[in-house]
């Protein structure tokens, strides 16, 4: 469930401005770059609404002026939506509207925290001890002293 609406929230941050009004196109028209690009929402993208496709298009126009961490940021988000149920989905869809009936400073705070919960959560992933790989007892014939 926080995945989910997570993924919404930093959908709507991220790209506000996709939502122009262009044709929405079946995953056949797509280009091979959009597909290669969009390819985790392949399942579902005929079944999609036509504005949903819209913004799914505009930010793979987007996508390679992105940073690669933005790129992989995004690739992971589109990942964690096609494991959504469909109930989580319109959940985190129905919070989204809802945020968008806050007033702007309620909205500015919502980024802030959002932001603040990002760069928490890549320090705690730097942070991170890796394991330790064990080590192999030691086969080797002992000698006589």
């Amino acid at each position: 469930m926080a995945k989910a609406f997570l993924a919404v929230i930093f959908l709507c941050l991220a790209f506000p401005a996709f939502a122009a009004d262009t044709k929405a196109p079946t995953w056949a028209e797509l280009t091979p770059a959009q597909k290669e690009i969009l390819a985790p929402l392949e399942r579902d993208w005929n079944s999609m609404e036509p504005q949903r496709r819209k913004r799914w298009v505009k930010m793979a126009e987007h996508y390679p002026q992105m940073t690669p961490e933005q790129q992989q940021r995004v690739r992971s988000r589109m990942r964690e939506w096609v494991e959504l149920t469909p109930e989580q989905r319109a959940q985190a869809r129905e919070r989204y509207k809802n945020m968008e009936k806050l007033p702007p400073e309620q909205r500015q705070e919502m980024k802030r925290k959002w932001h603040q919960y990002q760069e928490e959560r890549e320090r705690e992933s730097r942070a991170a001890p890796t394991p330790a790989l064990p080590t192999a007892p030691n086969t080797a014939p002992q000698t006589a002293r």
